[in-house]
């Protein structure tokens, strides 16, 4: 019994050092988003106070002025149209993409299953001159094609690289038991495969939102004043003379809301999806 509580008392030490660390990064983590949410609740007054206020009166005037703003309403349903026909277009042929390299091997298919990782790690601003130029000569800067085409280009390489895995894992006796009965093949696909790879699906379209919705690079590159998405319109906080920052903090708390907001509508399938995307890995 004594032998017992000793191996017993260094197992509960470790729990709760792991719960300590674990709530440190936590707090590590939130303490920007918490920083951001209170400061869009002061007045200008209160932001550059010395010290910092940590009792205050709070006021929405701030959001107030944002949601009678027709730039940030416009950045707003732009950014929202274009991570939604991201997401669409990503699933849509990714998903397809996915299931060839799962499904077919063909002569270099596994080089070029690497290549499109490889493309994900390499850094934007390699891409920025190359595709400033091809979308002048398609004429397709301004334009809410262009941003989508190119959006779609950064987020399908990990869409296709994350989904194939679920595919391999898919039996090729369920497809076959379809075929028996009469369904071709994308029938099989959009009836059979895709529900199986449902929590694939949902952690690949959470990514593929996120990295649409916080672009910014390209959105301002691409994009003008009739396509501005909600990061352009944020960082057009910061002036020549002047820094908002009470728009800035505002605008950014606003921003935050869309994505969690879908993360949690997903938030079932999502993790199950990174689950037993780690677990098949």
């Amino acid at each position: 019994m004594a032998q017992r509580k000793a191996h017993q008392k260094p197992k509960g030490l470790s729990a709760l050092g792991l719960s300590i660390v674990t709530i440190a990064i936590w707090a590590l983590y939130m303490f920007p988003v918490v920083w951001l949410v209170v400061s869009s609740l002061k007045t200008r007054v209160d932001v550059f106070a010395v010290p910092p206020k940590l009792w205050f009166v709070p006021t929405l005037q701030n959001y107030l002025e944002k949601f009678t703003e027709a730039r940030f309403l416009l950045s707003l349903r732009n950014s929202l149209f274009t991570t939604i026909l991201t997401v669409v277009v990503s699933l849509t042929v990714g998903s397809l993409a996915a299931y060839a390299f799962a499904r077919f091997r063909f002569r270099g298919s596994r080089l070029l299953s690497f290549s499109l990782i490889g493309i994900q790690m390499m850094p934007g601003m390699v891409f920025v001159a190359p595709i400033f130029e091809m979308m002048d000569k398609l004429h397709l800067r301004n334009t809410f094609a262009g941003i989508v085409l190119v959006f779609v280009t950064f987020q399908i390489a990990f869409t296709v690289w994350m989904l194939r895995s679920f595919f391999e894992e898919v039996p090729r006796e369920t497809e076959e038991a379809a075929w028996i009965d009469g369904a071709s093949r994308l029938q099989t696909f959009v009836h059979v495969i895709l529900p199986l790879a449902a929590p694939g699906m949902a952690a690949a379209a959470v990514f593929s939102a996120n990295g649409a919705w916080n672009a910014f690079l390209f959105a301002m590159l691409i994009g003008g004043a009739e396509t501005m998405t909600l990061q352009v319109y944020l960082a057009g906080h910061v002036m020549l003379r002047e820094v908002q920052w009470t728009g800035i903090m505002a605008t950014g708390t606003l921003t935050l809301v869309p994505p969690v907001v879908f993360a949690m509508l997903v938030q079932r399938n999502f993790i199950r999806g990174l689950t037993l995307g780690a677990v098949k890995g």
